[in-house]
């Protein structure tokens, strides 16, 4: 599954933001994922409160205030994790991540908000978590080429308590080269920078600043940067169901 958000119509939500919805949760092989792309400017904000999912926000561009207008500021090319936890229950509603990304600083404020429900809160001890793109060392395969920056690694995604996520990196591709033939869990991949073209599948999309890929659990894809001088950067965002994968592979089995 493939779109671009300049094929995607805006939606005046508040005033200042716009929101484009790029994935829908029917569309998608779990039923959970929703993926939303945001615009804000001056005096825009973005109020979540979803019952029993859990947040992983992307700065594209510009300078987020969380908690509101006096919040934490947090800068571009960050990334934000929002677990659902029960830790402060209210009587009579169901738990929620909620929380306020409102704009701050000067100029458009550009957010990627992937939402996954989940079937019961969040461990307890779960908390949010901040990093910046810059602030993690990136690594290429000698083999491939490719540049890795992994925001949150799998395994710190599985220590701050999530139930769905499962890792957010940033890949850059160079010119000409294609990213072979391989299987993901389920797998978004949205980009940032270039050109190139996504094959899933049967199917096969070009793909630029915008463009998002939906891949299923175990589907073969690949991406290809199809510039001749320029490199392909995209984030990837992978989705698993932490407790089956962890009884697994401690040997135990659980009910669905």
């Amino acid at each position: 599954m493939h779109v671009n958000i300049n094929d995607v119509s805006g939606t005046e939500i508040s005033s200042g933001t716009i929101e484009r919805i790029l994935l829908k949760s029917n569309v998608t092989a779990s039923g959970d994922l929703t993926v939303k792309h945001y615009v804000m400017t001056e005096g825009g904000q973005i109020a979540y409160d979803e019952p029993l999912t859990e947040y992983q926000h992307y700065t594209i561009q510009g300078v987020v205030a969380r908690g509101g207008p006096n919040g934490d500021l947090v800068h571009g090319d960050s990334a934000i994790f929002v677990p659902c936890s029960d830790r402060f229950p209210s009587e009579g509603t169901t738990p929620n991540a909620r929380h306020i990304l409102a704009h701050s600083g000067e100029g458009k404020v550009r957010v990627l908000t992937l939402a996954h429900k989940i079937p019961q809160p969040n461990f307890r001890w779960a908390k949010g978590r901040i990093k910046n793109l810059f602030q993690v060392p990136q690594y290429h395969s000698s083999r491939q080429m490719v540049g890795y920056t992994q925001i949150f690694t799998e395994e710190e995604h599985a220590i701050m308590g999530a139930l769905r996520m499962h890792g957010i990196d940033i890949q850059t591709n160079p010119p000409g080269y294609k990213l072979p033939d391989h299987k993901n869990p389920e797998e978004i991949l949205y980009v940032l920078r270039g050109e190139g073209e996504v094959t899933s599948g049967d199917n096969t999309y070009k793909v630029s600043p915008g463009s998002l890929s939906y891949t299923p659990e175990g589907e073969v894809h690949s991406i290809t940067n199809t510039h001749k001088s320029l490199p392909l950067q995209y984030l990837a965002v992978e989705f698993v169901n932490q407790e089956k994968m962890w009884a697994a592979r401690a040997g135990m089995s659980m009910e669905k």
